[in-house]
């Protein structure tokens, strides 16, 4: 290792200037990175239903909805009130990314067999207006305690939530995917301001009640800093756009890639108590904790990594990224790090470890029963976990979202859409309606509200020209079409011969999605954001399974290759063993629904945890060869290693609490889960690893 430190000597001038060069290409990345706020991130690959999404965009130009209810203290029935919905009308049809829109005052509206233009509301026409509305539209108006609510149906393909919030100047409220898809802008906004920040600070602190010193502290969340930089401007450079998960690939940079800095600055300081020429103490340093710090960079890596089996391009992308950022980490503790330390004047701090000194204690028998007793308390949570992760489940009840669209849900009875969608060469004819309204009417049995051309169609014939049901043969039916109002266009596209049904199920679940699916039309494709997310939710939990097989086998490997002793090895995976159980047995109790974000903690408490133990062995197979003695290697290396594994956990766990201040609930669970994985797999690291290596009958005559 003096060698290296010699290098690092030599060159310190030159590796501050790549420093400098490096993080100012980060920096103009940085500033390149977009946002992407597509729900069909979520989606596995070659979805189904995404073609189908993709085949109503041609016909229908826009594939996302926005709905928008507006509330009115008096009666909209009047002339003034009337004025104002037209208004209203006017001003989101000129709003630039607008569509189409489905009013519930049409422009032109059928009076016996004629149509009559509305399109400018005046007392010769308000009456034929009243009576149409009164009529036709009483699900799009609603009346509930006292007040009047106006549905409108939005086909966007920009972000139009904030211009409609400018001219809408009566209170209303949004809901549809398009909304939801839009507010995740303004959350990954503040999310890149304000969780990277965080989490650097308040790791600071807790490694500082490790270190004692502020400087040395500083030290060692630098490589992890840099790393977070260096992801950033490599995806601004890269990728060019920043995603609900991607965003989380600096943030485990920041946290994950801090364990070596800290292990590092803390071997360090642990032997300038005395040693005290830097050079030495560095190179000492790197001789006790080099291999271990590759190796746990390998290991993280290799957890993230594995979740590239799972079927989704989005989660391949995080597990790239995320790699990527901790071996920028790695880079940043061996290539910076030293050459700061070369030079420093740290102040070593003397105290008792109070945690570690309780650990301790357990280490034997208790440490086994204790194991063994979590284990069985854990293993039947993981039979309760749900896999049922809906767009609306990300949502805090906290936020403005979730807020408008519970209002929504109360009002007008409905939450997310979904479509159907088909084509047919006489697509007005009585056959194709009259299935498409059994199929609302079945439907709606179960309170899930449908809307369709035909339903028009039916009103108008019933209660305008009052005939019965649907027009009985397809030229009535073709006459009927032309005295349709002009929003019907939402729905029909006659030159292409396609409908879409717009249907509003009042909560979304895989039953109530099955239900609507199986009882469609053979004819009717049926697709939508909560359709590809339920396609998701039922490939993640056996995916998930593989991915964590895959794993646990890789991270066995590699740390088999390095103590050369399946014994030693086997024991080394059992902490992280357990933590997993314990992991998915606190999901399942605590209803922490398993989605394409919670399923990557698994293969990434593999990655992480595992990092406890191999420096734990590290060190004791290193005193080992210092002193010839099973016990008082045992010793040394819970004594070394105790207090930085401790402050590692709590960093990692405290660290990423940050995320308590993101509008995601998802970002919660993740809180939860890393708090319940660092805390386990470090107690087991420092309790039943070392009870197990004693009593093992492990051979130690190798280098």
């Amino acid at each position: 290792m003096d060698k290296i430190v010699n290098f690092y000597e030599k060159n310190r001038k030159k590796l501050l200037v790549l420093l400098i060069l490096i993080n100012i290409i980060s920096l103009i990345g940085v500033f390149r990175i977009r946002f992407n706020t597509d729900f069909t991130l979520f989606m596995p690959k070659n979805s189904k239903y995404e073609d189908i999404l993709n085949e109503i965009e041609k016909d229908f130009l826009s594939k996302d909805q926005l709905n928008l209810l507006i509330e009115f203290n008096v009666s909209p029935y009047s002339l003034e009130r009337i004025k104002k919905i037209r208004e209203y009308e006017n001003k989101l049809k000129k709003i630039d990314g607008v569509v189409e829109i489905v009013s519930p005052l049409p422009t032109q509206i059928p009076v016996g067999f004629r149509k009559v233009d509305v399109s400018q509301i005046n007392e010769s026409n308000i009456d034929y207006v009243l009576n149409f509305l009164k009529k036709i539209s009483s699900e799009n108006i609603i009346e509930k305690d006292g007040k009047y609510y106006l549905m409108f149906y939005i086909f966007s393909n920009k972000r139009v939530v904030s211009k409609i919030n400018k001219i809408i100047d009566a209170p209303h409220y949004f809901a549809g995917t398009s909304y939801l898809q839009e507010k995740i802008f303004d959350y990954l906004l503040f999310i890149v301001l304000t969780i990277p920040p965080l989490a650097i600070l308040t790791i600071f602190f807790v490694f500082k009640w490790r270190l004692g010193s502020r400087k040395a502290t500083f030290f060692s969340v630098f490589p992890a800093g840099m790393g977070a930089l260096w992801t950033m401007g490599f995806i601004g450079w890269y990728k060019g756009e920043i995603s609900i998960l991607s965003i989380l690939a600096p943030i485990f940079t920041i946290v994950m890639g801090s364990a070596d800095g800290l292990h590092f600055v803390s071997h360090f300081m642990d032997i300038k108590k005395v040693e005290s020429d830097n050079k030495k103490a560095l190179s000492k340093a790197l001789e006790s904790t080099g291999i271990a710090m590759i190796l746990t960079t390998i290991t993280t890596v290799v957890g993230f990594l594995s979740l590239i089996y799972v079927n989704s391009d989005s989660l391949a992308e995080v597990a790239f990224f995320s790699s990527l950022g901790i071996s920028f980490a790695a880079v940043a503790t061996w290539l910076f790090l030293p050459i700061i330390l070369l030079n420093a004047k740290l102040k070593t701090k003397e105290d008792k470890n109070k945690i570690g000194m309780f650990l301790e204690n357990l280490i034997g028998k208790k440490s086994i029963l204790i194991s063994i007793l979590l284990a069985l308390i854990f293993v039947p949570g993981s039979f309760l976990l749900n896999s049922e992760f809906y767009m609306i489940d990300m949502y805090k009840n906290t936020t403005q979202v979730k807020k408008n669209i519970d209002k929504v849900s109360e009002i007008a009875g409905i939450s997310v859409p979904v479509f159907g969608y088909f084509k047919a060469e006489k697509i007005v004819s009585p056959e194709i309606a009259n299935q498409v309204l059994q199929f609302e009417e079945k439907i709606k049995e179960k309170d899930i509200k449908a809307v369709s051309v035909y339903d028009l169609m039916k009103n108008i014939n019933e209660k305008i020209l009052g005939r019965e049901g649907y027009p009985p043969n397809i030229v009535q039916a073709g006459l009927l079409l032309n005295l349709m109002p002009d929003v019907y266009s939402n729905f029909l596209n006659v030159k292409t011969s396609s409908g879409r049904i717009l249907i509003f199920p009042k909560e979304i679940s895989k039953r109530t999605l099955n239900y609507i699916e199986k009882s469609a039309p053979s004819f009717v494709k049926i697709t939508g954001i909560p359709y590809i997310m339920k396609e998701m939710n039922e490939i993640i939990v056996p995916q998930q399974i593989v991915s964590l097989i895959l794993a646990v086998i890789f991270v066995l490997i590699i740390v088999l290759i390095r103590i050369k002793n399946l014994k030693e090895a086997l024991i080394s995976i059992l902490p992280i063993s357990l933590t997993l159980i314990v992991l998915f047995g606190f999901m399942g109790y605590f209803n922490i629904k398993l989605s394409i974000i919670t399923a990557t903690m698994g293969s990434i408490v593999v990655g992480v945890g595992i990092d406890y133990a191999i420096h734990f062995i590290e060190s004791y197979n290193y005193n080992f060869k210092k002193f010839k003695n099973k016990r008082q290697a045992l010793d040394e290396a819970f004594r070394v290693t105790s207090k930085p594994i401790l402050a590692n956990a709590l960093g990692l766990a405290i660290g990423l609490s940050v995320l308590l201040v993101s509008p995601f609930k998802i970002h919660e669970y993740l809180v939860g889960i890393m708090w319940v994985s660092m805390i386990s797999s470090s107690i087991f690291s420092l309790t039943l690893l070392p009870s197990l290596l004693f009593l093992a009958k492990v051979e130690k005559n190798r280098v």
